[in-house]
């Protein structure tokens, strides 16, 4: 039955219920069930106190549309209600302190386990987060103001309330008192003065949905009672005490508004601030307010007025704090503890420098002498202003003690410690005058002046001028007025020289009357001799054994603490026996080292040992010394053999030698740690060494390759430096195709100077990626030189002392650092001072190189304040050596005739102890 019915059907009719059956049982196979739903998003997790919180969270799956409910959560935050139901998606949003019941900081915390639910009605998901409330904080920032001047408000990128205008200038009254000169009180004055408009930025860190107000306050250390010992208010000593120095007052120094200044207006100048409310302190100034930041500002500028007064003052600063918020939700700081920022006044009185009549910053004055010297008040100004000098802290010289001011009252000059600098002058010469009469010093070392303004005085007073720093000039006060003469009695032949602890003069040399035998002089500041060190023992017969000795303070352990050890080391090369040594071969050295020991004979130089090192040849010590940090001794010279462990050159080679001291129980040994040689084939000559460079170093001059390394002229410089016996020997040969014979060297500032005498004309060719080179172009004559080389052989400032005609001959002998500058010695033939001598003769000369250009040089046209020349009159004269007392005294070994002296100048060349 069934068959017959399906075939009575119409064909068309029966491929129709064919094709809906299949297309039923492919749907039936490709149905998916419902996707889960599902939150997407993760939530800020900070909110803070007044601020909208809002998150738009999306989201997918379920079957129909997708209801949301929050649980757990706090009680500001909530869904959004939306009336499009097909949304896919929430917002959640609130406001921290407000939504929700208006609870403030009791809405401060983290709530953890939030949890955003939504569903379909089947099915759910869950998004779980947590929010941490805090503070939306306030800040402060602010640069520091200076009397006189308004800043610029720089530009922002944040949501600003209306910038202040700082161009208009404001006035402030208060009451000042006034001081007799011994600082009592003696009336009072009231003082209106200028004002100028400053700022300080309050930063709200996140857009409030409310106003925020929050008063703010000006706040200092400054106590007018809080007085000097000895003294009680109302004084200067006590308004401007020590303890009050640096501290600004509020209602004189800064207000928020002057007493007669109009209230601030936006930069347009056509409206007043409305955001800022000014409040009378207890003593009647606008010191304190309220600043309001309207709904989503984060940023306001609150005005200040700095008075301009006309009190010469250090730095001074003081506090803003903003001290409650009166409305809306803020905190003040991280935990609402307040917000302080400190600010800076800087003054704009008149400053004052003091120079020497040649411009520089220190000097020397005999004890007797007078001295003319230099103020300067640049700036436009008024009215006349005043300066009252003095000695300041730190200065072992006292005025009115060991010397007095002086300065031009009606053409004569008279004592008086103020400089007056009427309106228009800018420069007035005062004196320093130092007594003899009566001049006591029972300390070891010269005094010196450290002179600057009188701030005691000055403080709290009207028109005076500030110091440019605390102490304006140093002057030192030198007691050793006349040559020290070294062989006025004997034979005594010095040959060389240093200056030790306290200013203590050390000449080592040989007693032409003696044996030549070995000695050290040691000189106190005034030329006393305080101690005579017999070096050889009475019976050695030496010869000509030109000593050389170097000095050193160092730190040393004695218990658990350091104490400071003085040192000297003198050596010298003999063929002679000498007792207590034995002959090692033609000629030798013979060292010993000395320590300062105060218990012996109330302090003296005593021996620690002595040493005769060398090889079987003949050995010349040139240069000893001692390393500052490890205490060994080091010399450098010359032989003719070999070490042990060396190897030779076939001429006559350089050799720099490492002595230890070692401990045997109690005493202390001597103990040769290494020697290494170095040299060309032909005769080398050694200069001089260190012990202050990173490594022992050696340097000289050579006629062939030292060591291999490449020739570049007929006698060249060389150096080399090493850590021990076993270490790499970096030589470095150095000069140019002409002969560059070096005579003494120091290692000074990072750089190894070189001196000695040329020919030629140098200076630095700098090149393109790659070092410099030293160049030389000839001369008529030989001039000094003076060379400065980095550690690897790299030139770097070179100079060439001439005469100005070129016809005289230069020769260098000694070197000193000195106030960072160079001072080179030796002799002359000619004019070398450029001040019309020609002598025919050989006299000694000195120089000052300065390598610090005068402020204001450029590089075209540099300017070397300090540079200076000194030529001795006396014939048949030289000056062998140098050193440097404190930055105060060039000290010069000198020679003229047969006689030797030590002679002493001041930092601008003026010989301070003259020969006739």
């Amino acid at each position: 039955m069934g068959a017959d019915f399906y075939s009575r059907i119409h064909p068309v009719v029966r491929i129709a219920i064919l094709g809906l059956f299949f297309w039923g049982l492919s749907a039936c196979k490709t149905e998916k069930d419902a996707d889960q739903p599902t939150v997407l998003g993760v939530p800020p997790v900070s909110a803070y106190l007044g601020v909208e919180y809002s998150y738009n969270f999306g989201a997918y799956g379920g079957e129909g549309i997708l209801d949301y409910s929050l649980t757990n959560a706090p009680s500001w935050l909530a869904l959004e209600d939306i009336s499009n139901k097909a949304r896919q998606g929430i917002i959640l949003r609130g406001v921290p302190g407000l939504t929700g019941g208006n609870r403030g900081e009791a809405d401060l915390g983290k709530t953890e386990g939030i949890n955003l639910v939504t569903t379909d009605g089947q099915m759910s998901g869950v998004q779980p987060f947590g929010v941490d409330v805090k503070y939306n904080v306030m800040s402060l920032e602010s640069e520091p103001f200076t009397e006189g001047e308004s800043p610029e408000i720089p530009g922002s990128n944040r949501e600003q309330c209306a910038l202040p205008d700082l161009e208009t200038e404001g006035e402030h009254s208060f009451t000042v008192n006034l001081y007799n000169d011994d600082g009592s009180v003696s009336g009072t004055r009231e003082l209106t003065l200028p004002t100028r408009r400053v700022f300080v930025k309050v930063n709200l860190d996140q857009p409030s949905v409310t106003r925020v107000a929050v008063a703010f306050e000006l706040q200092s250390d400054y106590d007018a009672t809080s007085c000097d010992a000895g003294f009680s208010p109302p004084h200067q000593n006590c308004e401007q005490s020590n303890s009050n120095v640096g501290d600004a007052t509020p209602g004189k120094d800064i207000v928020g508004l002057g007493s007669n200044s109009p209230m601030p207006r936006d930069e347009s100048g056509e409206n007043e601030l409305s955001y800022i409310d000014y409040e009378l302190d207890e003593e009647g100034f606008f010191t304190r307010g309220v600043i309001t930041l309207e709904p989503g500002i984060t940023e306001c500028y609150l005005p200040l007025e700095v008075v301009e007064d006309s009190f010469p003052e250090p730095a001074e600063s003081l506090r803003l704090a903003l001290t409650e918020v009166r409305s809306g939700l803020a905190g003040l700081g991280s935990g609402n503890g307040g917000v302080v920022s400190n600010l800076s006044i800087q003054d704009n009185e008149p400053v004052l420098s003091i120079e020497t009549v040649k411009g520089g910053s220190r000097d020397t004055l005999n004890v007797g002498d007078v001295r003319e010297y230099l103020a300067r008040l640049p700036g436009e100004r008024d009215r006349d202003i005043f300066a009252k000098l003095t000695h300041t802290e730190g200065s072992t010289a006292r005025l009115g003690t060991e010397f007095v001011i002086e300065r031009l009252e009606d053409g004569n000059w008279v004592e008086n410690d103020e400089l007056v600098f009427p309106n228009g002058t800018d420069e007035v010469p005062f004196r320093i005058r130092v007594p003899a009469a009566g001049y006591t010093n029972p300390a070891f070392s010269d005094r010196f002046i450290l002179l600057g303004v009188n701030q005691d005085f000055q403080a709290g007073r009207e028109d005076y001028a500030r110091g440019e720093s605390d102490n304006l000039i140093r002057v030192s006060l030198n007691e050793l007025t006349t040559p020290l003469a070294l062989n006025g009695a004997d034979g005594f032949v010095a040959t060389d020289m240093a200056v030790g602890h306290e200013g203590r003069v050390f000449v080592s040399g040989y007693d032409g009357q003696d044996n030549d035998r070995v000695q050290v002089r040691i000189f106190d500041q005034r030329g006393n001799l305080l101690q005579q060190v017999a070096v050889s023992a009475a019976g050695d017969s030496l010869v000509t054994p030109n000593p050389v000795i170097n000095v050193v303070q160092r730190k040393v352990s004695q218990g658990n603490i350091k104490v400071d050890r003085f040192e000297f080391v003198v050596s010298y090369s003999t063929d002679q026996p000498v007792a207590g040594t034995n002959a090692l071969g033609a000629e030798d050295i013979v060292t010993s080292l000395y320590w300062f020991d105060v218990a012996s004979n109330g302090g003296e130089y005593v021996s620690s040992w002595s040493i005769r090192t060398g090889t079987a040849a003949e050995d010349q010590v040139r240069w000893a010394g001692i390393s500052r940090d490890a205490g060994y001794v080091l010399l450098a010279g010359e032989t003719n053999g070999v070490f042990d462990g060396q190897q030779g050159s076939g001429g006559r080679d350089s050799f720099l030698q490492r002595i230890d001291t070692e401990l045997d129980g109690n005493s202390q040994l001597p103990a040769v740690a290494w020697t290494r040689q170095a040299g060309s084939a032909a005769d080398d000559s050694v200069a001089g060494g260190s012990a202050d460079s990173v490594m022992p170093l050696l340097f000289g001059s050579a006629a062939g390759s030292v060591e291999g390394a490449p020739v570049i002229g007929g006698i060249d410089a060389f150096f080399y430096n090493t850590f021990g016996a076993n270490a790499e020997l970096n030589v470095y040969q150095v000069g140019t195709e002409g002969d560059e014979v070096v005579s003494g060297g120091l290692f000074f500032a990072g750089a190894l100077w070189l001196i000695g005498s040329s020919d030629g004309l140098y200076s630095v060719l700098e090149r393109e990626e790659e070092d410099p080179v030293l160049e030389r172009d000839p001369l008529s004559s030989t001039a000094g030189f003076l060379l400065g080389y980095s550690s690897t052989g790299t030139p770097g400032r070179v100079f060439s002392l001439n005469d100005e005609n070129d016809q005289a001959n230069v020769r260098l002998s000694g070197l000193t650092g000195f106030d960072g500058d160079m001072v080179v010695a030796g002799s002359t033939d000619g004019d070398f001072a450029n001040d019309g001598v020609v002598s025919g003769t050989t006299q000694g000369i000195l120089a000052r190189v300065s390598l610090v250009p005068e402020a204001g040089s450029d590089t075209e046209d540099t300017t070397f304040r300090n540079n200076w020349r000194y030529q001795l009159d006396g014939d048949n004269s030289e000056i062998l050596d140098l050193e440097n007392f404190r930055d105060d005294e060039v000290v010069a070994l000198s020679r003229v005739g047969s006689d030797w002296f030590v002679l002493l100048f001041s930092p601008e060349g003026e010989l301070l102890t003259p020969l006739n």
